[in-house]
């Protein structure tokens, strides 16, 4: 991520015009002072400036994803300067940047000689003040402001559409900015130019066939997805690259993909990654593009219920506010983009009971809420129990890339059950079924193994570490003994040169030595291929796979497209074309009627 910084000063009108009631602050040592905490990405920095009497100026520098971290950091810090309070709450669905903030403003305070307890008592004034809804009627409401809900409010909007989009969270951008890929695409402009001429639709659709998915809507994917990746290049200045298939055979170019690699290592795949994975960059470019186009955007609103007409139409949304209050949503069209159910664990047991002891990787709030909503007026779903897993997961964060893991996708740690006792061959893709018969999963390994990715773990207090077993096993609540020789008995086979318990390769036999480091993981509910039946324009269909007058859906509420595997690169192509397509279709479906 490149470096952000958001500096806010508060305005010398309003420091002469804070009222009587608020708390008279008193700093003993007014200056500027700066202070740092980690952050989902990377350290978040504060500068703070402070009079005898305030805080008048706040600088924060980061490297958080853009549209999440920006956004929620901007908000926070006019809070804190408006109402001169640290009692603030995190921004949803955007917590660790929010808390990564506030933990070095708190740290600033202490320095300018404030008291952070004081702060934290005086009140924000109309804390639950409702957002002013000024706009509660237009042709399309869509409920989802993630890649799916961005890209279609736009493409909509350029249609001559007009467009209300709503959001659960404080930030937009859901969990497409979880994805680390690109859009998997064919016959675009954009692969022309990359020399990805082999990329055509007809080998697209037969790779993408290969798990079961719906003919209909593969076509339809396949058919909008250089359309897709062609409009963000041309109407929103999108920059792309791509692997251009070093892999690749020309007498058989989906040689190289299977069952480890299904979308042929990057075989098909566009990215953009101006800001960090091609999600923030497209995430970020719409989130710009459709305040330009007239897209009026609710944050912090939640749907909870579609209205239907006596026809059964579907013709608005019922939403809750940030104060609890109900807002209706009226227009002659709804989208669904809130994304899947990874966040509702009960969702997930009840149709995967084998994931009882899953956590889950996705960053935004996705509990089901479209799907039920879905269902509520008679929505079709199918393939709810296809879920792809993530293997490596660490508690209290979203996803560990496989060579974040200690020493690699082929780790060089221990995975410990809760008795301090190795459960299964240590490994990415091999250990899912032995770490889902724990209750708690750890994973122990040394100081040599400590990299950058697990640094930002330990700074934001997920890893643990020890001098000893015993210190290590105290901080993550084992049994110090038990842990003590359980790592005296892997150095004896790495001495020895064999695995006498599993099957671990020769090269991944390394010694737990020097300072110890541990932290919790599990395997996560990464990504939902079931969901809401549409057809291949986006309609939401009903238990007789009819069309549901008004209601379609996108992304990843849906299931049918993928079947039982979620393709590389199509999983960030479900969003954002899917996305493209419904506002497309929506608009057209609108304009003719």
């Amino acid at each position: 991520m490149n470096k952000k910084v958001i500096s806010m000063v508060l305005a010398g009108s309003m420091l002469l015009s804070m009222s009587s009631g608020m708390a008279e602050n008193s700093f003993a040592n007014p200056g500027t002072y700066s202070a740092t905490a980690m952050g989902r990405n990377g350290e978040v920095t504060v500068t703070a400036t402070f009079s005898d009497s305030a805080i008048t100026g706040i600088e924060v520098t980061h490297e958080e994803t853009p549209t999440l971290g920006d956004t929620a950091i901007e908000q926070l810090t006019a809070v804190v300067l408006k109402n001169q309070t640290l009692d603030v709450d995190a921004i949803s669905g955007a917590t660790l940047s929010s808390g990564a903030f506030m933990e070095a403003l708190e740290d600033c305070v202490e320095q300018a000689g404030g008291d952070v307890g004081a702060l934290k008592a005086v009140p924000v004034e109309n804390a639950a003040a409702q957002t002013e809804y000024d706009v509660t009627e237009a042709d399309i409401i869509i409920v989802g402001a993630g890649g799916a809900g961005l890209t279609a409010a736009k493409t909509a909007a350029d249609a001559g559409a007009s467009v209300i989009l709503i959001e659960k969270s404080g930030v937009v951008g859901g969990n497409s900015l979880c994805s680390q890929m690109g859009i998997n695409a064919a016959a675009s402009k954009v692969q022309e130019t990359l020399g990805m001429e082999y990329a055509t639709e007809d080998l697209l659709k037969e790779a993408q066939m290969q798990w079961g998915g719906r003919e209909n809507l593969v076509n339809a994917y396949v058919e909008n997805s250089g359309k897709a990746v062609d409009w963000f290049a041309e109407n929103l200045g999108i920059d792309f690259s791509g692997k251009t298939g070093d892999q690749v055979d020309p007498a058989d170019p989906l040689a190289s993909v299977g069952e480890d690699h299904p979308s042929g290592s990057e075989l098909f795949m566009v990215r953009a990654d101006a800001d960090g994975y091609t999600s923030n960059t497209l995430v970020k470019a719409l989130n710009t593009a459709i305040v330009g186009a007239g897209v009026k955007l609710y944050v912090n609103t939640e749907a909870t219920e579609l209205i239907t007409d006596e026809n059964g139409a579907v013709i608005g949304v019922k939403a809750k506010a940030a104060d609890g209050s109900e807002v209706t949503f009226s227009g002659k069209a709804v989208l669904l983009a809130t994304g899947g159910f990874g966040q509702n664990h009960e969702m997930v047991v009840a149709y995967r009971p084998d994931l009882k002891n899953a956590i889950t990787d996705e960053m935004a709030p996705t509990t089901g809420d479209g799907v039920m909503m879905a269902e509520a007026v008679g929505a079709k779903t199918v393939d709810m129990a296809e879920m792809q897993l993530f293997p490596h997961v660490p508690v209290g964060d979203t996803w560990l890339s496989p060579m974040g893991m200690p020493g690699g996708f082929m780790t060089t740690g221990l995975f410990l059950n809760q008795d301090a006792q190795r459960y299964t061959t240590e490994g990415f893709d091999s250990s899912i079924e032995g770490t889902l018969a724990q209750e708690h999963a750890f994973v122990i390994f040394g100081e040599s193994d400590l990299n950058d990715d697990l640094k930002r773990l330990e700074a934001r207090g997920l890893v643990k570490s020890g001098d000893t077993a015993e210190e290590l096993a105290a901080q993550l609540g084992l049994d110090g003994a038990a842990l003590a020789e359980t790592i005296e008995k892997w150095n004896a086979d790495c001495d020895a040169g064999a695995d006498s318990q599993f099957e671990r390769l020769p090269f991944t036999l390394k010694k737990v030595e020097g300072k110890l480091y541990g932290y919790a993981f599990g395997v996560g509910a990464h990504y939902m291929m079931g969901g809401v039946l549409i057809n291949e324009k986006t309609q939401v269909l009903d238990q007789e796979e009819n069309v549901i007058p008004g209601l379609y859906a996108a992304g990843e509420v849906t299931g049918g497209f993928h079947g039982s595997k979620r393709v590389d690169g199509s999983g960030t192509g479900d969003a954002f074309v899917f996305g493209y397509l419904a506002g497309n279709e929506i608009a057209a479906e609108i304009a003719g009627n």
